[in-house]
């Protein structure tokens, strides 16, 4: 007998169904089956490898410096190759370095946060050798050792010569003054940033007659937030370090024009006829009281409050304060 519902059934169903004599079924689901997981848009586990054309610039500038400073140095041929520049997370990279690492933490200045040059262990003691007059080629046990003060010593003046480089590199798009902090060996204690944070990673490698290594930079992107805009477009013109000296020659021949400083003491108004009466001991009285701040004019614009005295014997004038508006004391 098959089992079929009236309409008049039907219709009760239905009536008792909306108005809650009859509870529905919950549906249930099953969330494995689903595969549905929680999704942070704060941090992005895949990382776009975005393209940064004045940054790859800026790198060239630096590979170029650093391989003639390195060979003026050492006296002898280097050759030394980029890297494609890439994005990784800081804790990725760190766990890929060796120990010991020369770890050598700096700071871009006006930029925040830190950054790290790695100069891989096995360059170091290439380097150390070629500076103590070998030929970098002797095999050196790595692992199981610190370096020594003499070591750490010679690579610190390779450290300098990164630092001065890089400053020259970025001198073009973002004047920098570069900071030297401290030298680590232990990549757990060279801590920038955090473990999740997102890092560029330039690596370059210099071949020294066979032996072979590779320097590091590495920066937090978001040291770079300020400046970001700048990165992502393309240089119009890439300036040449003839270009660089003229510029900083100029700008020193600007510092050393002489210019007039005047200190206005106060001032009076009065009429020609007093003028006229005036006598020897006779005294003017100014609209300044003796604890008001007099202005300074630089070439005839204000630009400095302060008071007068005397200072080892001679007249001087004490700044105070910077005038930033004119339109205001």
């Amino acid at each position: 007998m098959e089992q079929i519902l009236s309409q008049d059934e039907v219709d009760a169903l239905l009536k008792g169904i909306s108005g809650g004599d009859i509870e529905e079924p919950e549906e249930t689901f099953d969330e494995e089956a689903l595969a549905y997981s929680t999704y942070d848009f704060s941090r992005q586990e895949r990382i776009v490898q975005t393209k940064m054309p004045a940054l790859d610039v800026i790198n060239d500038v630096f590979l170029r410096s650093i391989r003639g400073s390195l060979s003026a140095t050492l006296r002898r041929i280097l050759d030394i190759s980029s890297v494609p520049m890439e994005l990784d997370r800081f804790g990725a990279f760190v766990r890929t370095l060796p120990v010991p690492s020369s770890l050598q933490i700096f700071k871009m200045d006006p930029f925040r946060g830190h950054a790290l040059f790695v100069i891989e262990p096995k360059l170091v003691f290439a380097l150390v050798e070629s500076f103590l007059g070998g030929s970098g080629l002797r095999n050196v046990r790595i692992e199981g050792r610190d370096f020594t003060a003499i070591e750490q010593r010679l690579i610190h003046r390779v450290v300098n010569l990164l630092v001065s480089d890089l400053e020259k590199a970025w001198y073009s798009l973002h004047p920098i003054k570069v900071q030297y902090i401290r030298s680590e060996i232990n990549p757990q204690f060279a801590k920038i940033c955090e473990p999740e944070d997102v890092v560029i990673i330039n690596r370059y490698e210099v071949d020294m007659d066979r032996a072979v290594g590779s320097i590091t930079c590495c920066i937090p992107l978001a040291n770079l937030e300020s400046v970001k805009a700048k990165l992502m477009t393309t240089f119009s013109r890439e300036q040449s370090e003839e270009d660089i000296s003229l510029r900083r020659i100029l700008t020193e021949n600007v510092k050393n024009i002489p210019a007039e400083i005047r200190v206005m003491l106060g001032s009076a108004e009065i009429s020609a006829g007093d003028i006229i009466a005036l006598e020897k001991g006779d005294i003017i009285q100014l609209d300044k009281r003796k604890d008001d701040l007099l202005p300074a004019y630089i070439a005839g614009v204000r630009k400095y409050m302060g008071s007068a005295g005397i200072h080892r014997g001679n007249k001087a004038f004490l700044i105070k304060r910077k005038v930033l508006d004119q339109e205001k004391d």
